[in-house]
Formats: C-alpha cells, sequence, structure tokens
C-alpha cells in the first residue's frame, strides 16, 4: 500500500517513521479533536493501514462526517470531570491553509483561552452548542481499550484538561502528541509529572514518550 498522510506539517509521516516503522503492526490511535475524517486528520493514514482509530469530537457535522465514513467515533468533549451538558463555542472562519478552507477546525472549544483569542481572525465568526463532557479513560474503558499505542490531542489550548481525564497508569499510552500552539512551557512540566518527557517538536506538536525507567 502507497503511504499518504493528511496531518499539518507532515505530523503523522513523522510519527510514523520515529515511532510505529512496522508498517505490519496493527496499533490502536486516539485523536481528541478529530476534526473532518481526513483533512488535516491525525489518525487517517493509520486508519488507512488498519489500526483502530477512535476519535473523540463535539461538533455534530463533522461527527456525521465520520460516521459517514465508517470511523469509530464519539460525540462529546474531553475533560476532568464529566458533564450532560456543557456550552461549546465553535468558531466558523475562512480562512485558506494547508491546501484547504480552514472552517470550524481552529479555535472550535469549550471556551476561547486568552492565547487564543488574541490570534482570533476579525472575519470570524461564532455559535454555541451544547455538548457532553466525558473524560477520557471512561471513553475508553466503554470502548474496551486497554492501552493505546498513539494519542494525539488538539483541542485549542484545553490539551492539559484531557490528559487529566485519563489514568495513564491503568491504560498507559505509548507515545502523547499534544498541540501546544502557545509554547506554554507547561506543557512539558505537566507532562513529566507523569512520567513522559518532551521527545521532539514538530513545530506546534509536541511528542511526548514515556520516561525511561
Amino acid at each position: 500500500m502507497t503511504s499518504q498522510f493528511y496531518a499539518e506539517h507532515e505530523t503523522d509521516r513523522i510519527l510514523r517513521e520515529r515511532y510505529f516503522p512496522d508498517t505490519g503492526h496493527r496499533g490502536v490511535m486516539v485523536e481528541v479533536g478529530g476534526g473532518t475524517p481526513e483533512f488535516l486528520s491525525m489518525s487517517k493514514h493509520f486508519r488507512d493501514h488498519g489500526w483502530r482509530t477512535i476519535v473523540v469530537e463535539p461538533n455534530p457535522d463533522f461527527v456525521a462526517l465520520h460516521r459517514a465514513a465508517g470511523v469509530e467515533v464519539y460525540e462529546c468533549a474531553c475533560g476532568t470531570q464529566p458533564q450532560k451538558k456543557c456550552s461549546f463555542t465553535v468558531v466558523t472562519q475562512n480562512v485558506e491553509a494547508y491546501g484547504g478552507v480552514v472552517t470550524d477546525h481552529s479555535f472550535s472549544s469549550l471556551a476561547l483561552k486568552p492565547g487564543y483569542a488574541r490570534l482570533l481572525p476579525k472575519t470570524a465568526r461564532a455559535k454555541t452548542i451544547e455538548v457532553a463532557v466525558r473524560r477520557l479513560d471512561d471513553i475508553l474503558d466503554a470502548a474496551g481499550v486497554t492501552n493505546v499505542d498513539l494519542l494525539s490531542v488538539d483541542v485549542e489550548g484545553w490539551e492539559l484538561e484531557v490528559v487529566q481525564g485519563i489514568d495513564l497508569e491503568r491504560i498507559p499510552v505509548r507515545v502523547i502528541v499534544l498541540e501546544n500552539f502557545c509554547h506554554d512551557d507547561t506543557y512539558a512540566t505537566f507532562m513529566r509529572d507523569r512520567g513522559y518527557i518532551l521527545d521532539q517538536q514538530i513545530e506546534y506538536n509536541y511528542v511526548f514518550t514515556r520516561s525511561p525507567g
């Protein structure tokens, strides 16, 4: 099979070549903040190669696209504590990037954090929807997942809250990729406290692996 890659900055290609070079391996990947099934997708390459991929995405329009494509998707946001209903801001804009029009992918989140608000295009418009919030380990328990090869989290500044929602001792993860768009130093400290070190940085995607020993 000819490999095709989809993620921004070729992050999925770099992850494949550095951490998962065995193309015969069928791993488990979880993508929190899945966007659409193909455009800028971190998981599609791995899904195409037989991995089990689980996508978590709160935007119902995107969820419908994933379901139509046969993707295993959970319609919710992730956080530290479950909530049946929580406000979620969907930011719409008309910005061309990465070979397509970035619409609803960027800035949409549970709440617009200050670092992102400063970067919001003047053309952007927003609407509020209600979404459920679940802990990531609850989702993985429901999916019958006991270990994860690759976890990617891209939730516009809420990445650490997502990681707080998974017991990494009970559900070990080999490689964790966190979008750190504002290059916040606390991401590395937070992950180090959980037994992970910053192994490499791909633009604003920070890749963490288990600390040796």
